[in-house]
């Protein structure tokens, strides 16, 4: 198979580079600027209805400011876009985030407390999401205007990280609109044994929606006129070993409260993505029902957002000069139907 034009011509955009933390912290000198720059290259490959192959590529940046005043902080951000298939295909093609033009990314407020062996946190503004989520639960890059919360415990020790609970509400910011609100809460256990830690966490997430077509679209046994309400009781748990070449698995699992359908994703990650020229390979296996999972708000990297099934790989390698390069491949099966896509991604991303 031939290579895509695009491909060489992001490759060759990544002559350097290596992986820092999502967003490091943030610095002393206030306000001062911090950004991201994402290159990325997508191609999908429909054997069901081939007028539905597309290729595509598009850049983002990112850039944040923030400032800290003893328990205060404030964070503002935004996000620009440049995209060669343009935003009127954002809805068919299951985006969560425009492909083209510059908007408001990030405007909150925070106070934090914190003692030897106990936290607390408040944040309310335009802001993401940590509470704790698999892509079939949450997309990473969308934003919601609310709130957000965390209370928790640690031992003097080291050995637990968080014994606590974390909530957020607000109103979801997406390309479908539909007035999407989000009230979610989780507990969360998280363990350092040395060689090894352990995260473990159990919630629930409810999103309501004004129903329209695409994701937006009504559940069945709801009234049509009426706002649509889809409650999950999640879980997950992870292990990592933290050996010179470390070693992960992670496993998610929710249920729809209303039909008792459940979904769930495996994943095993080996290497790390935060040491030069050393790779990180990373295998996910993802079963969605047909009401499991928040479609509204779940990842748009896979491309079935329900009832489907299928396999992604992900190769990822730091380069020298904050550079990281990941290549995906995923094929996803339709469930009952012998329909499947397969699609692959480049994605470059530079941190500084």
């Amino acid at each position: 198979m031939a290579i895509p034009r695009w491909t060489l011509f992001l490759a060759a955009l990544a002559v350097s580079g290596q992986e820092a933390a999502p967003f490091a912290p943030e610095p002393a000198d206030p306000w001062r600027p911090r950004w991201e720059l994402t290159l990325r290259g997508d191609r999908l490959s429909d054997p069901g209805d081939p007028t539905e192959d597309f290729r595509r590529a598009g850049l983002q940046l990112r850039l944040r400011w923030a400032w800290d005043q003893d328990a205060l902080h404030l964070e503002a951000g935004t996000r620009s876009a440049m995209g060669s298939d343009g935003n009127r295909f954002n809805a068919p093609r299951w985006d969560q985030q425009p492909s083209n033009g510059t908007q408001l990314d990030l405007a909150r407020a925070a106070v934090a407390w914190t003692s030897e062996r106990a936290f607390a946190s408040l944040s309310a503004g335009l802001q993401e999401n940590g509470l704790l989520a698999s892509q079939a639960i949450w997309d990473r890059d969308l934003r919601f205007l609310g709130a957000e919360s965390r209370v928790g415990f640690r031992d003097a020790a080291g050995r637990v990280q968080e014994a606590g609970f974390r909530a957020a509400a607000g109103r979801v910011r997406t390309v479908q609109g539909g007035r999407v609100d989000l009230a979610a809460g989780q507990a969360v256990l998280q363990l350092d044994t040395g060689p090894l830690s352990w995260t473990a966490h159990v919630g629930r997430w409810t999103l309501a929606w004004d129903p329209a077509d695409e994701r937006l679209r009504r559940l069945p046994g709801h009234d049509p006129a009426a706002r649509q309400r889809l409650v999950l009781d999640a879980a997950g748990a992870s292990g990592t070993w933290h050996a010179v070449f470390p070693l992960e698995a992670r496993w998610f699992g929710a249920r729809n409260r209303d039909t008792g359908e459940t979904s769930e994703e495996l994943q095993a990650l080996a290497g790390s993505r935060e040491r030069t020229w050393w790779p990180q390979l990373a295998f996910t296996w993802q079963r969605l029902s047909s009401t499991g999972t928040l479609y509204p708000v779940n990842g748009d990297e896979w491309w079935f957002y329900r009832r489907a099934r299928g396999p992604r790989l992900d190769l990822s390698l730091p380069l020298p000069g904050n550079w990281i390069a990941t290549f995906v491949c995923l094929r996803q099966t339709a469930e009952g139907e012998d329909y499947r896509v397969t699609r692959s991604m480049l994605v470059l991303l530079k941190r500084f």
